[in-house]
């Protein structure tokens, strides 16, 4: 009797915790819903939190529910919140060229001297300051500062994780809710 009800336990499971949706989106077939994670998407994982609902609506709006919130992650759905604060920015790539008698955080801080020097009305005489204050040559604030464009240091503005490989799973739910009616 123990064997037959683990067994059983054990079926229910394994085909229900797939299916399960612990934060289901409101008007959306539980059929066109999931939960997604960072493991299943790995280094394309666009979003802060780790882990939520994805779901198509009928329409074909893709959206991502996370702690109680619903994001529209492409299309347009009234009372849907903008995904745009949830995702991550883009890691920068490794050095191409780094100057490597400095730690990276004391190239960062060069650079953020740099970039702000630039927009003063004295940039020269601050240039030559910072320069001085970390102890660079000419050759050496051109790696800086190559580096800190290749790398999209602060002050700089970085891109943002690209939403394709969750808009790609996300149509994958519109064509299997479109098969299950």
């Amino acid at each position: 009797m123990r064997v037959l009800l683990a067994v059983a336990l054990g079926v229910l499971a394994a085909c229900g915790s797939r299916d399960r949706v612990s934060d289901p989106i409101d008007g959306v077939s539980l059929a066109r819903q999931r939960t997604i994670s960072r493991a299943q998407l790995g280094f394309r994982w666009p979003l802060v939190p780790g882990t939520g609902t994805l779901a198509c609506a009928d329409d074909g709006v893709i959206l991502f529910r996370a702690s109680g919130v619903t994001y529209i992650v492409q299309g347009e759905r009234a009372g849907a919140a903008d995904v745009s604060p949830l995702r991550l920015p883009e890691p920068s790539p490794p050095p191409s060229n780094p100057l490597k008698r400095l730690t990276q955080n004391v190239r960062m801080d060069a650079f953020a001297s740099l970039e702000r020097c630039r927009s003063q009305a004295d940039a020269d005489r601050c240039l030559r300051s910072a320069q001085e204050r970390f102890a660079l040559s000419p050759d050496e604030v051109r790696l800086i500062e190559h580096e800190g464009q290749e790398r999209r240091w602060p002050p700089l503005p970085r891109g943002l994780m690209p939403l394709d490989a969750l808009v790609q799973a996300g149509r994958a739910l519109c064509q299997n809710g479109d098969s299950h009616p």
